[in-house]
């Protein structure tokens, strides 16, 4: 099955993208168009809130938020010393805890790669989520540990769908027949 138009469309921002982030030598642009035909469909605007996950940072310090209590963790209601940039602390702490757009990715990946905006929503802006999400990609699934493509998409996924993998890469091949 061919890809939609609606992913396809975004190769040029991929390759552009990859090539500011000198990444273009590195990083199959076809691969990443890949996880947006699965992620997100190419839609900009999509968001998947996932309140089971806790590795969240601290925007005071750019590190990992200290660990959570199990009430802490069972609770809707961001602990009193969870920071944010802007607004109040439940847009900071549910924005982490969500996948956005195209690559859909985590908020608090984004910020754990340096994005400093005051509002996670920011990440719907297609070149934001491009811009952070190939830089997550890259550093924490394709670089860590030298793990083979195949393992770098299970860690991008956080290995809870076993076929994950195998499916992006299939999408890849689709794409590449494209361009």
């Amino acid at each position: 099955m061919p890809p939609p138009t609606q992913v396809t469309r975004w190769e040029p921002a991929v390759r552009a993208t990859l090539t500011r982030l000198t990444l273009n030598h590195s990083l199959n642009g076809y691969l990443v168009l890949a996880i947006i035909w699965k992620e997100s469909g190419g839609n900009p605007w999509a968001w998947n809130p996932e309140p089971k996950y806790r590795w969240l940072m601290n925007v005071n310090t750019w590190k990992p938020f200290r660990p959570m209590s199990p009430a802490e963790i069972a609770s809707e209601v961001p602990p009193a010393d969870f920071p944010c940039l802007a607004g109040d602390r439940d847009q900071e702490w549910w924005g982490q805890q969500a996948s956005w757009s195209l690559m859909q990715i985590m908020g608090s990946a984004a910020r754990e790669q340096g994005f400093k905006g005051p509002y996670l929503p920011e990440l719907c802006d297609p070149y934001i989520n491009l811009e952070f999400g190939i830089k997550h990609l890259w550093n924490y699934a394709m670089q860590y540990g030298n793990r083979t493509v195949h393992d770098g998409l299970q860690r991008w996924n956080g290995g809870g769908d076993p076929l994950y993998a195998d499916s992006v890469l299939s999408k890849e091949t689709e794409i590449a027949k494209v361009f």
